[in-house]
This record gives structure tokens, sequence and C-alpha cells, in this order.
């Protein structure tokens, strides 16, 4: 039988924008880690080391040093038992190349996880930037608006490599916070929130199996600790393929999560810079982007690694049918010679 919680969570991952906005310097310094001159000096060793492999070629064991370990240490903590979220600055895009930023982070995601699946053609670190040609419309791949919602697996981050002209401001809500706005407003809405529903995810519309089997929740509670996965147009797109309506007062809720993840008092806005990159629990947090637009000389482009992590959070089951869904996509893919 599962687990629901009805009760308001206290723990420093049901974090508030109106919170961290008022320490000095404002929302985004108050989650921002700025790395050392040692470290960024321990970086330059590492790439000097590595400098004859292919960036996504590095293994954890070829990315090490005492100081870069210490200091990704310290972001595991803080993404896995913390707030769920940090920012890390200090990589100047004057001094490093793009392969040497994509070096350097795809190094510290090895030390944090297992890079996952992210597409049909099996690339392990998602280029996020406008690509017309994309046959099944990932949102990733537009440049469009993003509304809230969560990635595929448990830890994810983006790197910003170049920004676009204008646009493209990220956002991230705690998901844990939410949740603490449902048991107060509409604890009604719980038991359909942890019932879920299938989802019709986009890289699988080409596929054998366009709808998940599974019924997904967006909350479960395993071992008193509460965890998210949210997108509702997938749920609304696999209930339309069904020809179902979602059952209960699903659809509800879901737009009560979907309005109350925007509240200014609880979602957390800012930029990425270039050379900037944020790390957050995809299980506790939503995030989003509004739309940007390209010029000839900003052409906007981050990196995203979505990450296994191994013995993390006690989560059910079902929360690791979506990301499944990928890797699934990715075989069929193969085996018809596509790549």
């Amino acid at each position: 039988m599962r687990e629901v919680c009805r009760e308001l969570i206290a723990h420093p991952s049901a974090w508030k924008s109106a919170e961290l906005n008022a320490q000095p310097g404002g929302g985004k310094a108050a989650i921002t880690r700025r790395l050392s001159v040692d470290e960024i000096q321990a970086f330059d060793d590492l790439l000097n080391r590595t400098r004859h492999l292919a960036p996504q070629a590095v293994t954890r064991a070829e990315f090490d040093h005492p100081k870069v370990a210490g200091m990704i240490e310290e972001l595991r903590k803080e993404v896995m038992e913390a707030r769920g979220i940090i920012l890390v600055s200090g990589l100047d895009p004057a001094r490093y190349s793009p392969e040497e930023l994509e070096r350097i982070y795809w190094g510290i995601g090895t030390h944090l996880g297992v890079p996952a699946v992210q597409s049909r053609t099996g690339d392990r670190l998602g280029r996020v930037e406008q690509d017309d040609t994309d046959p099944v419309s990932r949102g990733y791949r537009s440049s469009s608006e993003l509304h809230m919602h969560t990635d595929s697996y448990e830890m994810v981050g983006l790197m910003c490599i170049q920004k676009g002209a204008t646009g493209g401001q990220s956002a991230l809500v705690s998901s844990l916070a939410i949740h603490n706005e449902v048991v107060k407003a509409h604890p009604e809405y719980l038991d359909a929130l942890y019932d879920g529903f299938n989802m019709a995810i986009p890289e699988a519309r080409l596929s054998n199996k366009p709808i998940t089997d599974e019924r997904i929740p967006v909350y479960c509670c395993v071992d008193g600790k509460v965890s998210c996965l949210y997108t509702g147009r997938f749920m609304h797109e696999a209930a339309k393929q069904m020809n179902v309506d979602l059952p209960g007062n699903l659809k509800e809720a879901l737009e009560f999560v979907a309005a109350t993840a925007e509240r200014d008092d609880l979602a957390l806005r800012f930029m990425l810079e270039s050379g900037e990159f944020v790390l957050w629990h995809n299980f506790l947090n939503l995030h989003s982007r509004t739309q940007f637009e390209n010029d000839a000389t900003h052409k906007r482009l981050l990196l995203r690694l979505w990450l296994n992590v191994p013995n993390g959070r006690p989560v059910v089951p079902e929360l690791y049918a979506r990301g499944a869904t990928y890797d699934r996509v990715f075989q069929e893919h193969r085996a018809r010679g596509a790549v």
C-alpha cells in the first residue's frame, strides 16, 4: 500500500525563493558556490592531463584531483542532503574554450553519478539549443518557453556555454514547497497526485510504445521522504491518446501544482551566465525556461547532464519508468540501424 505524506515538510529542500531573496546579494547569490583559485588551478591540471582524450571519454579515475574531489563532495552533499540546488561560478569563458568547459563539466558529472541516455541517438550530454529539424520536437531543442516540469533522472545539471541574444531565463522551484501548499490549501488533491497517471513522452512518439505502461505518480513517499516527478503535459497527452479523461480530480490537482510552481514567493528566477552551471535534485525541484531569441553572434547553447545516482534517494520504481523510456527508444533506434 502506498504511503501518502499529509503533513508539512520541514527540510532545507522545501525552500522558498522569498527566503533566498531576503539573503544578502539576493536569490541567485544564495545558491552560488564560487570556485577558488586553487580549484581553478586543479582544473587546469586535469585539462592538461586529459587533453589527449575526447571530453566525454574522460573517466572519473582520470578526472581526479584532491582539490576537485573535495569541491565535488560539497556539491553532492548540497544536492543530495541539503537544499537540493547549487550554482557554480568561476569558470571564465575567456580562459576556457567551449570544449574545455565541456570537459570540466563532464568530469564533474562522472563523480556525481552515471550519465544517462537522453534521446534516441544515445547522447549522454544533451545540447540545449534551437534545432528546428528535431523530428520529435523535444522542448529543449526549441527556443520556446518551457513551463515548470521535472526531467527524467535523479540529478540534473545545466552548464551555459553561450547565452542567446535575448531571453532564456531559468527558474527553479522546490517540489516539496509545492507539496506543502497542497497540504495547506487542497489536501483533497493528495491522493490523485500520489496515484498519478500514464505519460506520453515525446521521444517515444515514433517508437513501439508511445505511452508508458505504468501510472507514474506526481508525488511518492518512501521511508518518510517525499519525491516528485511532474510533467502535466505528458499526462494530458497520454489521456488524449488513450481517449479517456484524467481520473478523479487529477486535472484540477495538476492545474494547482502548475499555478503554485509559478508563484514569485516560491520560484527562484535567474540567468545562467557563460561558464556557470547549476545542479539540482530532479525529484526535489521543478525547473523552467523563458523563450529566447538568437542572432548572428549569440546562439544559445547549454549542456545538460542527466545522472543516475547509485544508492540515491528512496523512491517508488515507477519514477524510473520515464527515464527507462529513453533507453528503450535508443535501443529501438539502434536496432533499426539509425545510430
